[in-house]
């Protein structure tokens, strides 16, 4: 290579650097458009430099279907993402591998709604890293929690169940029994435990939940509420109602906590707490939340919606008792 080419290489290379410095910069500060025009530049270098399909174009291609996905643009942020993907599959190795590469497609393909499609992807992660002598634990447990949901949030809990449980030991095992990512995973564990499994096996799975979500400050508020709801849940299907109320308190509190006193995740919890109140003949108790429930209710889905409906019914029903 002649002396001028081969400095000329290096300046270009040195500012393909700095756009990806630069891109990730602004990344990070949601400044997504302008990543993305720095992602497209910086690109554009590296196809020059490198060639079409050379390894080294999977980190802007990869910045650049993060900023069109920012940006909710998910044809494109998917076209950026596959090609990422076909390089990378070709590839020895890549920045970043291809198991991240192929987390930003399934995370594409979600917000499209192409749920079989994410499934399918999935799968060939799993098999991917069923395949590898020693994969990395944590990734491989965020991958079996996520497969877990999204079969459990089909009725899939049979094939469920098994994911979770994996997720959980492999947790244990690389963070200790008491981290919050194995309160997450029991928690999901005990949502989409097979239904024809004894009550007793969900309550364990959540109170162990919480007793980790209570003892580590680090945990997500969100996750502390729905835990404590679900255990409110379990609790008042046993016939336990005093208990079941105290965890629904507990669990109002803390959503209003974190998301404030008019937040549409209040509502599960405003209807199952009034309720609790309605069945021990506590109507006066029930009202009030019956009515920050219908509120929030009639924002979320409009008057006439079926859920609204059902709760003004309810409500109706408190007040001709008080």
């Amino acid at each position: 290579m002649r002396p001028d080419r081969a400095v000329m290489r290096w300046w270009r290379g040195r500012e393909y650097r700095r756009l990806l410095d630069a891109a990730a910069s602004e990344l990070a500060g949601s400044r997504h458009a302008d990543a993305e025009a720095t992602c497209a530049r910086a690109l554009r270098i590296a196809e020059e430099i490198y060639g079409a399909q050379d390894a080294e174009l999977t980190a802007p291609l990869y910045a650049l279907s993060s900023a069109q996905l920012a940006q909710g643009r998910l044809d494109e942020a998917r076209a950026s993402s596959a090609r990422a993907i076909a390089i990378a599959e070709a590839a020895a190795s890549t920045d970043p591998p291809l198991p991240r590469l192929l987390e930003q497609l399934a995370a594409i393909l979600e917000r499209r709604g192409e749920l079989a499609d994410v499934e399918a992807l999935f799968r060939r992660m799993l098999a991917g890293y069923e395949r590898m002598r020693d994969p990395d634990a944590i990734a491989l447990s965020a991958l079996l929690n996520r497969l877990g949901l999204l079969l459990g949030r089909r009725g899939e809990r049979a094939e469920a169940a098994p994911l979770f449980q994996r997720a959980i030991a492999l947790r244990e095992g690389a963070l200790g029994a008491c981290h919050a990512l194995v309160a997450e995973a029991l928690y999901n564990a005990a949502t989409f435990l097979e239904e024809d499994r004894p009550a007793a096996e969900r309550e364990a799975m959540l109170r162990r939940a919480l007793a980790i979500a209570e003892g580590d400050p680090g945990v997500d508020g969100a996750l502390l509420g729905s835990i404590l709801h679900n255990l409110a849940a379990v609790r008042e299907a046993l016939g336990d109602a005093a208990e079941a109320a105290a965890l629904y308190e507990r669990a109002l509190a803390a959503r209003e906590a974190l998301a404030g006193a008019a937040h549409p995740s209040l509502r599960p919890t405003l209807v199952r707490l009034a309720q609790v109140h309605h069945a021990a003949g506590r109507p006066s108790a029930a009202l009030p939340l019956y009515e920050r429930a219908l509120a929030l209710a009639e924002v979320e889905f409009g008057a006439d919606h079926p859920v609204a409906t059902a709760i003004g019914a309810w409500m109706e029903e408190a007040r001709s008792r008080s």
